[in-house]
């Protein structure tokens, strides 16, 4: 008894710091649990059967990123000594970025997802490079024309971020002292023009319609299309909705990585409608995800849907894409209310806002607002 209620009072205490800290119960990392431990005095004993708990109730998952850190290791074992030892070097770089960001509890930390991509990118350099430039043994033996040549190889928007990578890496390689030089122009980043333009008023009103008209024949596609339009949210934030991430009484869904979202009066009538046909899908009762599949190979499987499930049903709808959809989104609230709005209101990253207005201008014009409001109100006094 003495055990339980010391270790009650303590796990009572922990809860109490999760409830004025966090948002919600899924914001429960390792992480932020390591972090309580040592604010904690004498934690030691509670800490297993605590996280245990907490992994059993579904709250929490160790070692998630574990998986995605072996597959990058994997996809650097292979290669040869002349080009492996930077890549380890800037694999070890990177996850101490990300470990003292999340002891900051920085807002977005360095995704290990990221780090995946940026090593394939690599990865498939150096593969490249010995199929088609057998002189390069080495990071120090490449040069530039060789690293431009590369670069042709792909599309003109992939190749911008591709390059913005490189010029990560070989300064990386330069400051280790790997490499003397640096083969490639750290020039300013090229601004493309829009491939997806936004929709057309007239094809905007033709969506909300479709979706008003078929609120309650089709809800999955008009819940999919409705939080494209109106909230931005792309295909993969959508599938990875949980069924316990939404509050019915306060209309809300939350997410991890943005702000949540405010339900409409026609969305939670398409939640309702949809929760409606969701629990006569085969082991209902067993999926923790939202937005699930009726196909047969998916019954017994508890995992998202993939990103062609949601494109395909919101393009049977509307006609357009996802991504179309959201991008009408941006920039019609960027248009009316500035792009400062999509960082505070929908999570865009100050790169992503810049790309629907410059902040700067709508800032400038908000100043001159503001004074022409004050000289009216001075002269009619």
């Amino acid at each position: 008894m003495d055990t339980i209620r010391k270790h009650g009072g303590k796990a009572l205490k922990i809860f109490q710091m999760a409830e004025k800290e966090l948002l919600r119960p899924s914001d429960i990392s390792e992480n932020w649990l390591n972090n309580i431990f040592e604010r904690i005095s004498n934690s030691k004993g509670i800490k297993p059967s605590l996280l245990n708990n907490l992994v059993k109730e579904g709250f929490l998952t160790i070692g998630e990123d574990q998986s995605v850190l072996i597959s990058i290791k994997k996809q650097i074992e292979p290669i040869e000594k002349g080009f492996k030892r930077l890549l380890e070097i800037y694999l070890n770089e990177r996850m101490e970025l990300r470990k003292r960001q999340l002891k900051f509890d920085a807002r977005n930390p360095l995704s290990l997802s990221t780090v995946r991509s940026d090593m394939v990118t690599f990865v498939r350099l150096v593969r490249w490079l010995q199929i088609n430039k057998s002189h390069v043994s080495s990071w120090d033996t490449g040069q530039q024309e060789d690293i431009h040549e590369f670069l042709l190889t792909l599309t003109l928007k992939h190749r911008e971020i591709v390059r913005k990578d490189l010029v990560v890496l070989f300064k990386l390689a330069k400051r280790k002292r790997i490499i003397t030089h640096i083969p490639i122009l750290d020039v300013k980043s090229r601004e493309f023009p829009p491939t997806i333009e936004p929709l057309t008023f007239v094809e905007q009103v033709k969506v909300v319609n479709l979706i008003k008209s078929s609120l309650y024949e089709r809800p999955l596609e008009c819940l999919l299309t409705s939080l494209c339009l109106y909230h931005g949210l792309s295909s993969s934030s959508i599938s990875k909705i949980k069924a316990t991430d939404i509050n019915l009484e306060r209309k809300i869904i939350y997410f991890q990585e943005r702000p949540p979202v405010y339900l409409s009066e026609d969305e939670m009538i398409l939640v309702s409608e949809y929760a409606k046909r969701r629990v006569n899908i085969r082991n209902v009762e067993n999926k923790t995800y939202l937005i699930i599949s009726c196909h047969s190979a998916e019954v017994y499987k508890d995992q998202p849907v993939n990103n062609h499930f949601i494109a395909r049903k919101v393009k049977e709808l509307s006609g357009f894409t996802p991504k179309s959809l959201r991008i009408t989104c941006f920039n019609t609230i960027a248009s009316h209310f500035g792009p400062q709005l999509l960082v505070e209101g929908f999570g865009l990253s100050l790169t992503q806002a810049s790309r629907y207005g410059k902040l700067e201008d709508y800032l400038i014009e908000a100043q001159i607002q503001t004074q022409r409001e004050n000289i009216s109100r001075y002269s009619d006094n």
